[in-house]
């Protein structure tokens, strides 16, 4: 017994162990997470001190878990109004955006499609199903379709807000996806297909192809642009862990290391 007693209070004095790098879960837009943070996560745990955890579940699922009281902060892809809305949630001021870049949205078709550039009217025609064929925009007769991602996603609700100006749904009949690669490949297979990606995921891709020697199976279409905020948000202020990655992440050696 005096043994275990003796032990116990060696125990007690004994110093404690190295402070681990905290654990911070971010939840919500999978193009922050691919782009930005999965890059990044081990200079943020180097230089910041924190040892991140990303959900990618979409903006709204991430805005959702957020306001749930579920994660410290979401990571979104869109414009904080639209997100909110989307997610059936008040904009009430206490959700606070903190952008770390702007991203362009691009509407990408099958390589061998001819069609070179398209109005935010007929990409409204061709996402909406209205525009059924691609005859009707100057292209070869051939059925269009719709590749889009699911409908927690902040690309598909930029693309519906901004280009379609929310009169209209996407086509009924549309492909939905769960992930940007998948919506980049399921476009590569059909020759009359049409979706929406970030510039960023587009511009890997075509790197990523010619560095294999694979040929470019997809192809970026010119419109007007679409863009959007690459951002956190927090309920309220940031913490002092939240500010000091934004900090990092707003850096020029972050942002030289972005997808």
């Amino acid at each position: 017994m005096r043994r275990l007693q003796f032990l116990v209070f060696l125990a007690v004095l004994a110093p404690s162990p190295p402070t681990i790098a905290a654990d911070m879960v971010l939840s919500g837009s999978t193009t922050v997470q691919s782009r930005i943070l999965d890059p990044l996560a081990k200079d943020i745990k180097t230089t910041v001190g924190i040892e991140i955890k990303v959900e990618g579940v979409g903006s709204g699922n991430g805005i959702k878990r957020l306001a749930g009281g579920e994660v410290e902060a979401a990571i979104i892809s869109s414009h904080l109004e639209g997100i909110l809305k989307a997610a059936g949630l008040p904009n009430d001021g206490t959700f606070k955006l903190h952008e770390i870049a702007e991203d362009a949205i691009v509407p990408v078709v099958n390589a061998k499609n001819p069609v070179s550039e398209l109005s935010w009217e007929q990409l409204t025609g061709l996402y909406s199903g209205t525009i059924r064929n691609w005859k009707e925009v100057g292209g070869p007769d051939l059925k269009v379709v719709v590749v889009t991602s699911h409908p927690a996603s902040a690309t598909r609700e930029v693309v519906w807000d901004l280009v379609m100006g929310k009169k209209v749904d996407y086509a009924r009949d549309a492909r939905i996806v769960y992930a940007t690669k998948k919506e980049m490949v399921l476009t590569a297979e059909h020759e009359g297909a049409i979706g929406a990606v970030s510039q960023g995921f587009f511009d890997s891709y075509v790197t990523e192809a010619q560095s294999l020697g694979d040929p470019i199976e997809i192809r970026m279409v010119k419109s007007p642009k679409i863009s959007r905020p690459l951002a956190l948000v927090t309920k309220g202020d940031p913490s002092p862990e939240i500010a000091k990655l934004l900090s990092f992440l707003r850096s020029d050696a972050a942002r030289a290391k972005f997808r």
